[in-house]
């Protein structure tokens, strides 16, 4: 085992995770970004044969898992700075007067330099030490060389952001670790001959060579200028080499590690881990879930990766037919349980199939989840007309509002009430259709590996505060014939706890039959 260890000397870490907007700090550091600190020390340190053996041994090694506090961001502050690279400063009092000063490099001094408007984003962490940890990994012949290499490192990010780096052989257990799929989290890491790759884009040496002969050449004059001008031409060509910014690298994801182990509590084919989008802009009520869920449904598909999309991302087999496996439910998460609910949806969320691998709802979802340049949460559009137009994100928050944490709809629980009413799979008439709905629904809750409800009971209203009356929702309509599917809400008991989250009924994969835990915590 070993840890790259860093402490943020001045307490804050200055560094833009979201690229050249410059508006969002990036927390905890991105391990590519610790390799590009250290390949840059590398650079301008010789580079020694023996450090960039350990980093060529260090970039192809598993994604580290990391130890950090939680941050706080500093409120963005614009500044307007000096810009890089001028050729022609402003003009400055009495040109007439500096004529001669300008031509020698006055113009280019920062005071008289266009200015330019630039955020610099910085994190606070609670903790300002964070550890890059390999768990099973030895250092081995590459200790010593990594070692003098971490005290050449002097910033993280920008400049600024000063740190002290070392080799911590007993690191503490890490807080978020490496995983497939869809995480809460995404980081760049370092991959096989990035090192290589750095070196190519700094373009160290032809720049520094550019920038020595054509400094050589203003000072020469008549046939000898000319003939370094010519030598300038003939190494580099018509254009000024220049240094790159690096490719964003590869981006891996990484949650939370869990400190505790939960019990083993039975569930449905659904997992717990939903993946929960929240609504920004005009929140929508209850009301609106069937056109909320369709235009949602069709975002996804339009942007999955693979077409057509999969039985379990689409619901469908490869010759068109409904799939009869678990697929993707897409769910809304109002705000409801408490005293002044209203029952608006503030997030969405995506219910994926327990058995479904990490990696293929990953390969999925992650173009629909994230930007590909900066690893951010992306910001799609949903709109249908007049029906409706808001913006979702996939949430991050640490501690989100309880009716975005998955926490409040999946946590353990005997009793379960619905805040949207379930769609029966048929009509019941005669003087027990009461009880043979009631039937219908235990006969829904195995058909989605539940066990059978001790009890349930149907009711037009909801037992959950802020959840509207059954008949102000919109009938499913069955696409066999067009005709209604009756609904209502409805309470079930189990023998015992069981895990959410739970959907029930033909409409569970488009956000009906949505059910709620009812007893209290701990009970």
């Amino acid at each position: 085992m070993f840890a790259i260890a860093i402490r943020y000397l001045n307490g804050w870490a200055m560094a833009a995770a979201d690229g050249p907007k410059k508006q969002k700090p990036e927390w905890p550091p991105h391990p590519d970004r610790v390799f590009m600190a250290f390949a840059a020390a590398w650079f301008e340190t010789g580079e020694d044969p023996a450090e960039g053996a350990a980093l060529r041994w260090l970039e192809v090694q598993s994604p580290p898992s990391i130890a950090a506090s939680d941050a706080s961001e500093r409120t963005p502050v614009v500044s307007y700075v000096p810009v890089n690279d001028v050729r022609m400063g402003r003009k400055m009092p009495q040109e007439e007067d500096f004529a001669k000063l300008k031509g020698a490099g006055l113009a280019l001094l920062p005071e008289h330099r266009p200015r330019q408007a630039r955020g610099f984003p910085v994190a606070i962490p609670h903790d300002p030490t964070v550890r890059l940890i390999w768990p099973d990994i030895d250092l081995g012949e590459h200790r010593a060389a990594l070692e003098q290499l971490t005290a050449k490192v002097t910033h993280i990010g920008h400049s600024a952001s000063l740190v002290q780096v070392w080799i911590d052989g007993q690191p503490p257990s890490p807080n978020w670790l490496p995983a497939d799929g869809v995480a809460s989290l995404r980081l760049r890491v370092p991959w096989s001959g990035r090192l290589d790759e750095l070196k190519r884009l700094c373009n160290r040496q032809a720049v520094i060579s550019y920038a020595d002969m054509t400094a050589e050449q203003a000072m020469l004059k008549g046939k000898k200028k000319t003939r370094m001008k010519e030598a300038i031409r003939e190494r580099f060509g018509e254009e000024e080499p220049r240094s790159l910014y690096p490719t964003p690298g590869c981006w891996i994801g990484y949650t939370r590690a869990t400190e505790t182990v939960e019990p083993a509590v039975r569930g449905s084919v659904f997992d717990p881990g939903l993946v929960v989008l929240t609504v920004l802009g005009k929140r929508l009520s209850l009301h609106a879930t069937l056109k909320l869920t369709e235009v949602l449904r069709g975002a996804l598909m339009s942007v999955c990766p693979v077409q057509p999309p999969p039985e379990w991302f689409g619901g469908h087999t490869p010759t068109g037919t409904p799939s009869a496996q678990p697929h993707l439910a897409l769910l809304p998460l109002p705000f409801v349980g408490s005293e002044h609910a209203d029952g608006r949806i503030l997030g969405l969320a995506l219910a994926l199939p327990r058995d479904l691998p990490p990696g293929e709802a990953g390969r999925c979802l992650a173009d629909f989840l994230y930007e590909q340049e900066t690893g951010l949460p992306r910001i799609t559009r949903l709109f249908a007309g007049k029906w409706l137009e808001c913006r979702v994100e996939r949430e991050v928050r640490e501690k989100p509002p309880a009716s975005l944490n998955p926490w409040s709809w999946t946590r353990p629980s005997r009793i379960w009430a619905t805040v949207t009413p379930v769609a029966l799979d048929r009509h019941f008439d005669g003087k027990e259709k009461w009880e043979r709905a009631g039937k219908s629904v235990k006969d829904a809750c195995e058909r989605i590996g539940l066990p059978r409800p001790r009890e349930v009971m149907l009711h037009p209203v909801s037992l959950v505060e802020g959840v509207p009356h059954a008949r102000e929702f919109p009938y499913l309509i069955r696409k066999s014939d067009g005709g209604r599917r009756y609904h209502s809400h409805a309470v079930l008991i189990f023998d015992e706890p069981i895990r959410g989250p739970v959907i029930v009924g033909a409409g569970r994969f488009r956000g009906y039959g949505l059910f709620r835990p009812m007893d209290q915590e701990g009970a």
